[in-house]
């Protein structure tokens, strides 16, 4: 007489199986939200800079436009605007009423500091678009000098 073979797996191999292919799932599910999130962030740091970029390319026609009055914007200690449509009307930080893009979560400001005095000779202009990801903030900086042409 024969023997016969049972071709079958044991409660215990079955458990380890699935308790393998229960961390491969979790783990790739771990990697596609982390890739998710680091393309979303890479996104809105493309956008932030395009609004900082923007932003800094208005301050220069500004400036281009009329050298004094533009230092007029500017103080010694640097004065702050809420940039949303291209004004000087909005003084001060940006708060929550001042959202722009899409989505709609970017903050845009320039600091205008003038370097010299009686003339003014140059004026520094720092441009920074922030915005915030779950709970992180983060933010786009662009800094640069103006002088008068002479």
């Amino acid at each position: 007489m024969g023997k016969t073979v049972k071709n079958s797996f044991s409660l215990i191999e079955v458990l380890v199986f699935i308790t393998i292919l229960s961390l491969v799932f979790i783990t790739a599910t771990a990697v596609t939200i982390f890739s998710l999130r680091a393309l979303t962030i890479s996104q809105h740091k493309i956008l932030a800079t395009h609004y900082a970029e923007e932003a800094l390319e208005w301050v220069k026609s500004e400036k281009d436009k009329d050298w004094l009055n533009f230092t007029q914007y500017a103080s010694d200690a640097g004065i702050t605007y809420c940039i949303i449509s291209f004004d000087w009307f909005t003084e001060g930080a940006c708060d929550d009423s001042y959202f722009l893009g899409t989505p709609n979560i970017f903050l845009r400001e320039v600091k205008l500091t003038n370097i010299g005095i009686n003339p003014v000779s140059q004026t520094d202009v720092e441009v920074v678009v922030h915005w915030q990801e779950i709970n992180d903030t983060y933010n786009v900086t662009l800094k640069t000098s103006l002088k008068i042409l002479e």
